[in-house]
């Protein structure tokens, strides 16, 4: 065995390198969170040569030329004193490695300068070797890094092509931008205008910037405090019915630091559990805030990796953020209200529906009482519309049509859609989704689920695996209703929930053994997505008009009314403005 020995100090630098500067996205991520640290309003970025060239100048602080040389030192900061402060870290760095780490895997230049100083200073590094002298320069720091990875040809090797880097660059950027919308963000590659942030410390006028302000149309704000545990979390996430393929739209950010932490995005998973489809993510940007003696960001060299006091507090407290946003939004941005509905069948076909439980006009709510004795009063002439082919006439009640709270049921489309009126256009509503999401919260929200014996039940062929789980989820099944006999390998169903009584059992079973995988919460999910959709009405099937009405006000009444628990999309709206500008008609309002 040879001698032991110390390392060379280039060496042990590239060692540590080799943990904090991962590619060039790294180096970006550190040398920015330095700006920000200085107190910079302006950062900008310039990325070159397959992004081996990368330049960030800020207007912050600067660097004091008493201690130029000591800041490229590894282990050398400013911003820790003592070991109590490492257990209530404030800034974004404080490890004292990143510059240390660049310059022995870089050439690196740095131009410096503070306000109290009448001149810059200029510092020049190569393999860990640094010069030092004075030069003109503005208030705040540059940093040049040359040819990255130039002397590690291992690691240049394993570099990805310049478009992936760069890639990797503009997400950590938009990241930080995201964070920190005070501070003015300005990347440019090969001279060219990447990305750029005004700094106009507005959140949403930082998501315009970087991608659209259509984007916006989609968010809605989150918020929630507790002045108690001084917990605080802020930001924006998406309607369920926008989802992106990836997670790379969601930003999770701990006292403004970014983060990978898998206890935020299950929180945020589970907010969306059965509102979008299994496959699909959310946008999402949250900033959770925190004391600082609560979490532990000195976990990994990259910073990006965090552990908190109490978890379980984190996870409920953001998940409850999120879910009731969601909710909330859900309802109350609803494109048509069920506090006023204006009804054919209350009008002139009432006496063909008398068995309808519903009254003919619910209660208002407090913010938009209507006076509907009045209203019932002027539905004749409004109604002449579906009164029989006969009579051509069509009138439209003005005091109605300009009601902001109602809706009209016109009919079914291919006995699958539900057409409805309402003050933004024409609204179609897929009468199997809806009804799927109204049974999937019913169920959701029950502790007793009545079931019903089947007098004969066809026996299905299974295989041995999936004889398997039925037998290992006997008793989780039986909770929700499913009773059933097992002989070799087939299964026959003898009681299921009371609302599968007409069903096929043997897409029941079928469709029961694919939701008998992943987590026990997981699998009590899918049972009753499976049972939901199984209980819905199907598509093809002819609603009278009080059943489609039965069937709106249920669906608006849910607390997620913009997708079903699949995920899928249950309305969509051809507005007035739409309609008109085809048929060549100008809408006044």
């Amino acid at each position: 065995m040879k001698r032991i020995r110390l390392l060379p100090e280039n060496l042990i630098n590239q060692i540590a390198a080799g943990e904090v500067i991962e590619r060039p996205a790294s180096i970006v991520k550190e040398l920015v969170e330095n700006s920000i640290d200085a107190g910079a309003t302006r950062v900008e970025i310039e990325i070159s040569n397959e992004c081996r060239n990368i330049r960030v100048a800020d207007n912050g602080s600067g660097i004091h030329s008493d201690d130029v040389a000591l800041a490229f030192s590894r282990h050398a900061t400013s911003k820790l004193e003592q070991e109590k402060d490492l257990w209530a870290i404030s800034t974004l760095g404080f490890r004292g490695e990143a510059l240390a780490s660049i310059i022995s895997v870089a050439k690196v230049t740095c131009l410096t300068r503070t306000a109290d100083s009448p001149h810059g200073v200029k510092v020049e590094c190569e393999n860990s070797e640094i010069t030092i002298s004075e030069t003109g320069c503005a208030i705040g720091t540059t940093m040049e890094v040359k040819e990255l990875f130039y002397n590690v040809p291992a690691r240049k090797k394993f570099l990805k092509k310049s478009q992936t880097e760069l890639a990797s660059i503009i997400e950590v950027v938009q990241s930080i931008a995201i964070s920190y919308p005070e501070i003015s963000i300005h990347l440019i590659h090969k001279g060219r205008t990447t990305l750029k942030t005004t700094g106009s410390r507005d959140l949403s006028t930082v998501v315009s910037e970087i991608y659209s302000r259509e984007l916006l149309d989609e968010l809605v704000e989150v918020y929630k405090d507790d002045s108690q545990d001084k917990l605080e979390v802020k930001g924006f996430v998406s309607n369920p019915n926008f989802t992106r393929s990836n997670k790379k739209a969601i930003y999770l950010f701990v006292n403004g630091r970014t983060v990978k932490c898998p206890i935020l995005s299950k929180a945020i998973d589970t907010a969306y559990k059965g509102l979008i489809p299994g496959d699909k993510y959310p946008f999402a940007i949250l900033d959770l805030i925190i004391p600082a003696s609560e979490v532990d960001v000195n976990v990994h060299p990259a910073k990006r990796e965090i552990r908190y006091t109490n978890p379980n507090q984190m996870f409920n407290f953001v998940y409850s953020a999120v879910k009731s946003t969601l909710e909330f939004n859900s309802f109350s941005s609803s494109t048509i209200s069920s506090d006023a509905i204006v009804s054919p069948s209350r009008s002139g076909f009432q006496s063909e529906y008398k068995t309808s439980s519903k009254p003919y006009f619910p209660v208002a709510n407090a913010q938009n009482k209507v006076d509907f004795s009045k209203m019932q009063e002027k539905i004749g002439k409004s109604m002449e519309f579906f009164s029989p082919p006969t009579q051509s006439k069509i009138e439209f009640n003005e005091d109605i049509t300009t009601n902001a709270n109602w809706f009209k049921v016109i009919g079914q489309l291919f006995n699958t859609y539900i057409i409805i009126e309402n003050p933004e256009g024409l609204q179609i509503v897929d009468q199997h989704i809806a009804h799927e999401r109204v049974i999937y919260e019913k169920l959701k929200s029950s502790q007793n689920f009545a079931s019903q014996l089947l007098l004969t039940s066809i026996p299905v062929e299974l295989e041995p695996t999936q004889i398997s789980g039925l037998e290992e989820n006997r008793e989780l099944l039986a909770k929700f209703g499913y009773e059933y006999e097992i002989e070799n390998k087939q299964v026959t169903l003898k009681q299921v929930p009371q609302i599968l009584v007409n069903s096929a059992p043997d897409k029941i079973i079928n469709d029961i053994l694919e939701s008998l995988e992943g987590s026990l919460e997981h699998i009590e999910n899918k049972i009753l997505i499976t049972t939901a959709c199984h209980a819905a009405v199907k598509a093809g099937a002819k609603l009278s008009i009080w059943q489609m009405e039965e069937l709106i006000n249920d669906w608006l009444n849910t607390s997620y009314n913009k997708t079903c628990p699949h995920g899928r999309k249950i309305s969509h709206i051809i507005n007035s403005k739409e309609i008109a500008s085809f048929f060549g008609r100008i809408e006044t309002n």
